[in-house]
């Protein structure tokens, strides 16, 4: 019976994520073995400094509006006593309890909750909000936010072409400008830009993801992370693709 525990725990292990779903069938029914993508040290360079901004804060409770499947909160530090994630969208809330059973999250729109919390996030939310429901947003946010709580926002810049999925990319004009125009009681108290582009980033990327291979040399991957942690995490105004701002009432 132990070794049968043995096996399953070695097999339970393995669902951090559903891995089955890796492999898929292409149009022409032809198995294709990686799914792959060229965007994630960016991305995790952004969602690792607003953790570090979020923890730094020692915060008991944060609400994660746009959550999509529940990456940024089940990324916290487990001291965070409450963590609630909300999205419109039901399918990555389905995602997000399976992979993050231990945190709440709802399919629905923050405007309908009622608690109030010490952090409120929006990671990549505002560029998908079109102009006149941009107030509303703010002082959503604004409302779920305890007194003296900060609120913790990722834009894409101007620095980038504007996504066929977004209204708008950000620069810090525009965003004081819809601020002052929603009219909600918030300051910006820190803003900072994060990550940019790199032509040894790009020859990197075009080297091991392309139509003929994908290339997976661990060695190589890590020395290429650090490097963007050195070099090109960190960005300013002119260079950064990502703006990162602090709201607090």
């Amino acid at each position: 019976m132990t070794f049968k525990k043995d096996k399953f725990k070695i097999q339970e292990n393995e669902y951090h994520f559903p891995y089955h779903y890796i492999p898929y069938l292409d149009k022409e029914q032809n198995v294709v073995n990686h799914r792959s993508i060229d965007w994630g040290f960016k991305y995790f360079s952004y969602l690792l400094r607003i953790k570090t901004l979020v923890e730094k804060l020692q915060p008991s409770s944060i609400l994660d509006i746009g959550c999509g499947e529940g990456r940024f909160l089940g990324l916290l530090d487990s001291k965070i006593e409450r963590k609630v994630g909300v999205d419109l969208s039901e399918r990555p809330i389905q995602f997000a309890k399976a992979f993050h059973p231990n945190i709440q999250f709802y399919s629905m729109d923050a405007s309908y909750l009622k608690e109030e919390f010490d952090i409120v996030t929006a990671i990549e939310v505002l560029e998908h909000i079109p102009d006149n429901e941009i107030p509303h947003f703010f002082n959503i946010l604004e409302k779920r936010l305890k007194n003296n709580g900060s609120i913790i926002l990722s834009v894409p810049t101007t620095v980038v072409p504007v996504s066929k999925k977004h209204y708008r990319h950000y620069n810090l004009s525009l965003f004081k400008e819809q601020l002052i125009s929603s009219k909600a009681p918030l300051k910006i108290t820190h803003v900072e830009y994060v990550y940019q582009f790199s032509r040894l980033l790009k020859f990197y990327a075009k080297l091991t993801q392309n139509k003929y291979w994908i290339i997976e040399i661990r060695f190589l991957r890590n020395l290429v992370w650090r490097l963007v942690q050195s070099n090109f995490a960190i960005a300013n105004e002119k260079n950064g693709e990502e703006m990162i701002i602090v709201l607090r009432k």
